[in-house]
C-alpha cells in the first residue's frame, strides 16, 4: 500500500503503468504561480521523468523544454499520486508526482513548447483550476 496521498479511482482489473513525474511551484515577482495551458488542460510546469532520470534532473529538463526557464534552485515539498487514463498515450497510469518549490530564470527570448501557454495565477486560483486533482491538492497542501 502506498504511503503517499492518491487521487482518482483505481479500477479493479486495470494494470496501471507507474509514471514518476516532477512538477514545479514557480512564482513571479507578483507572487503568482506559473501554470501551463495545453489542449489537455491546465497543469503545473513539469512532467514525466525519463528512464534513469532522478526527480530534480527531470524537473530541470521539463521546465526548460516547456517554457525555456532555467531552474536555479529547487527543494522537494512532497509527493502525491493520480490514477489517470491518458488519451494521448492510450494507457492507464499511476502518476507519482514529486512537487518542488523552485526558482528559475526566464529566457532572454521567450520560447514555449508547441501548444503550451504560460499563465500566472494566484495560488487559490491554481488550486481551483488545475486539471488534475493531485496537482490541485498539492497546490493547496504544500503552499
Amino acid at each position: 500500500m502506498s504511503s503517499i496521498r492518491e487521487f482518482g479511482n483505481r479500477v479493479a482489473g486495470i494494470t496501471y503503468v507507474e509514471r514518476p513525474g516532477s512538477y514545479a511551484f514557480l512564482f513571479n515577482s507578483d507572487k503568482n504561480l506559473a501554470v501551463i495551458s495545453t489542449g489537455f488542460g491546465l497543469f503545473l510546469p513539469g512532467g514525466g521523468n525519463e528512464p534513469g532520470e532522478d526527480a530534480l534532473t527531470a524537473l530541470k529538463r521539463e521546465i526548460f523544454e516547456e517554457i525555456a526557464y532555467t531552474v536555479t534552485s529547487a527543494h522537494v515539498l512532497g509527493q502525491a499520486a493520480q490514477f489517470h487514463w491518458s488519451s494521448f498515450y492510450q494507457q492507464h497510469f499511476r502518476k507519482v508526482g514529486t512537487f518542488f518549490l523552485a526558482e528559475a530564470t526566464a529566457p532572454a527570448t521567450p520560447r514555449l513548447q508547441k501548444d503550451h501557454t504560460l499563465q500566472w495565477l494566484t495560488q487559490p486560483e491554481a488550486a481551483r483550476l488545475l486539471t488534475q486533482e493531485f496537482q490541485r491538492w498539492a497546490t493547496s497542501e504544500f503552499l
